[in-house]
Formats: C-alpha cells, structure tokens, sequence
C-alpha cells in the first residue's frame, strides 16, 4: 500500500504522454497500455546488452544500447510534442526494427538469431494500442518482411555464433506470447467495460426488457396492455416561478425534485416514462403486467405527495398535482432515432386531465382506478368534474390507506 504514491508519481507523467483533448478514450487507454509496456521493456532489455558484451557480441550490444538510448529520445519528443505521437511512434518502431535487423544479420538469419525478429508482431500489435488499425496493417506488412529477411541473410553477413540459439529462440517466443496475450486480454476487458457502460445507458434509458428486444429486432415495438395505471405529476405554479430563476438553479431544482421522484419509482419497481418540462410520468403494469398495478401506482403518488409537503427543495416550498388513471394502454418505441419508452390511449389522456384538473397538494384519481382502490384506500368524492375533451366526470381525492 505505501509503493503506490510513488509508483504514481513515476508511471503517471509517463503515461500522460501523447495525450491529447478530445481524444477517444480508448485510444487513451490505449497508449497508456503501451507506454507502461514500453517502460518496462526496455528496463527488461538492459539485462540483455550487458549480457551480450560479456559474451563478446561487441557490435550487437553497442548496437542495441543505440537503440535503448534512441527509442527514449523519441519519448522524450513525444512528451514534449503530443500532436505528434503517431509519427514518433513511427520512428520508435522503425529503430527498434532496424536493431532486430541487423542482430538477425549478425548472427547468420532466422535461427542463429534466435527468432529476434518475432518481436516485429509485437511490434504490429503494439500499433494497433496505440495508434490504430491502418498503422498495425503497415507494421505487419514490416514484420512480414523481416521474417523473409531473416530467412534469405546471405552467410556472408554473419559474425557472431550463439552456443544455444534454441534457448533464445524459446526466450524470444515466450516473451512475445506474453506480449501478445496482454494486448489480447486489455482488449477484451476495455470490450467488456464499454460494453457495460453501453448497457447500463441503455438500461437507464428503456426498460430492461424493452432494451432487450431493441438489440435483438429493430422492428417496431408496440404492446397493447389490458390493464395498467399511469401517474402524471406537475409542479404547481411552476412557470411563473421559473421566471425568475437562473437556468442552472432551476435545472438544480427539477433535478432534486425528480431525483427524489426517481428513488421512490425504483423501490416500488415502477416505470418511469418521461419527465416534460416539470411533469412526471409513471407507469405501473407495463412492460411487465402486475395484478397489483392500481396500489404500487397509489403508494408512489402518495409519497410523492407527502414527500413534497414535508420536504424544501433548494431552499423553495413546493406543490404537486397529482392524476392517476387506469385502463388499457398501449406501449412501445416508434420512430429510428433516440428511441424512448412510451404509453398511448384514452387511459394516458384521462390520467393527464386528472393532473391538470387537480387541486394543489391532492392526488385526484379517475373512476377507472377508484375502482381498483376502493377497498384498500381511504377517499374523498370530489364530485363531477369538467374534464377537457371529455364529459363531467366523477373523479376521487386519494387520502391514504384505509
């Protein structure tokens, strides 16, 4: 636990290269991946000159130090020009290359060198982290070419001999196995946090079920629903008391409404459907139907209710309007772009006049739902009530359990 500050302050500047604003974060995450990789290569690769100038490789361990030395030259350029990381990378690769180059030369090809130019497909791989596809096909097409290098190195070239190439080869083939294997599994884990991220998105933005079969079928998704109930909720005198707020205090306000709002529909396991402006819209029975739709839907408007009247927001005492109705609907996506969940019918429309007609602080409930209610719930008659687009209609005041 204490190696981590400082493990920080040495890794962070250097994984810091290269960044440039606004760039995708994978391919951040990306380079950072090869950086850490590049830093401890080359620590790894210090061991090797001095073991090559023990056993008298002169030219290849001068050789390689060069291009120990060059490559963090390069990433010092890198760090000091950001923009121009893809064309240092290049140079970085270039000289790595010609150093694995001229070992294979020197020690007579493919197999006396022991297999060093298999680090040119760590090298493809390393290109396609941190600079992209078209880069890796271009450093492929390199290591393709230094293998057929390696394989037709005229004898001539060869000054140095290993005792054993086989143990080198296996070295070289181990090493980049691994190099390889934590590309591959860096990939696969940025897959599977972005796609969770995707899905969690998703999830927050439809319902789990309807998410589903979005991803499955991209048809239109319209359920008829036999019984369910919708809740409208608006705050009372809201515009008039926007006016003279500033467009971030009344985003502030709405969010801290809604966001308590948002608490109550998941511990009831509801769906919201959409906020406008200052309404609310739930609904409970749909996508999956529930026998006991008309009481979840009761519960929540109730605490909603009592929630604003005990409660200030930003500083500010609040009222509500609440309508609920109840009945057949019909519910699905429509349209090819930003999909959202929603509900249609004669039971959306009555649940919206029950709202708008309502009285400030009360929960008014149609027939269809007092129905449902009225024996489990205590209630007012609030009498015939002039519903627009539709006749009087006898609506309830909800007052709370019986």
């Amino acid at each position: 636990m204490r190696a981590a500050p400082w493990f920080r302050r040495i890794f962070e500047p250097i994984m810091r290269i290269g960044e440039v604003p606004g760039e995708p974060e994978t391919k951040r995450g990306g380079r950072r991946v090869f950086l850490v990789a590049f830093v401890i290569a080359t620590v790894l690769t210090v061991p090797q000159i001095v073991a090559d100038l023990a056993a008298g490789y002169m030219v290849v361990g001068r050789v390689n130090l060069v291009l120990l030395v060059l490559p963090i030259v390069v990433l010092l350029a890198m760090w000091r020009w950001p923009a121009r990381f893809d064309l240092l990378l290049g140079v970085m690769f270039a000289l790595i290359t010609t150093g694995q180059l001229i070992e294979t030369a020197l020690f007579g090809g493919l197999f006396g060198s022991g297999l060093v130019v298999i680090f040119g497909l760590a090298i493809a791989l390393a290109a396609l982290l941190a600079s992209g596809l078209r880069p890796a096909l271009l450093w492929f097409g390199v290591f393709i070419a230094s293998v057929i290098f390696a394989v037709v190195t005229p004898s001539a070239w060869q000054r140095y001999t290993q005792p054993d190439p086989a143990a080198d080869a296996a070295f070289n083939l181990i090493a980049t196995a691994v190099v390889v294997l934590a590309i591959v599994g860096y990939f696969i884990a940025q897959r599977d946090r972005f796609q969770q991220r995707s899905d969690h998105l998703l999830h927050n933005i439809l319902p789990v079920e309807i998410a589903a079969r979005l991803k499955e079928s991209h048809a239109t998704i319209a359920d008829d629903v036999p019984s369910a109930s919708v809740l409208f909720a608006d705050v009372v005198d809201f515009t008039p008391m926007s006016s003279a707020m500033t467009p971030a205090g009344l985003v502030t306000l709405l969010d801290e409404v809604f966001s308590a709002f948002d608490a109550f529909v998941d511990d009831l396991g509801l769906e919201k459907i959409k906020t406008v402006g200052d309404a609310y819209m739930v609904a409970s029975g749909v996508p999956l139907p529930r026998e006991d739709h008309a009481v979840a839907i009761a519960e929540l408007a109730i605490r909603i209710r009592d929630h604003v009247a005990t409660t200030a927001f930003d500083g500010r005492r609040l009222q509500v309007r609440i309508g609920i109705a109840s009945g057949p609907v019909t519910a699905g996506i429509i349209g090819t772009h930003k999909f959202a969940y929603d509900l249609w019918g004669d039971t959306v429309n009555t649940a919206s006049r029950m709202e708008s007609s309502g009285v400030p602080g009360e929960i008014q409930i149609a027939p269809s739902t007092y129905e449902l209610l009225r024996d489990r719930y205590r209630f007012e008659p609030r009498g015939p009530v002039q519903v627009k687009g539709k006749d009087e209609m006898l609506t309830f005041l909800l007052l709370g359990p019986a």
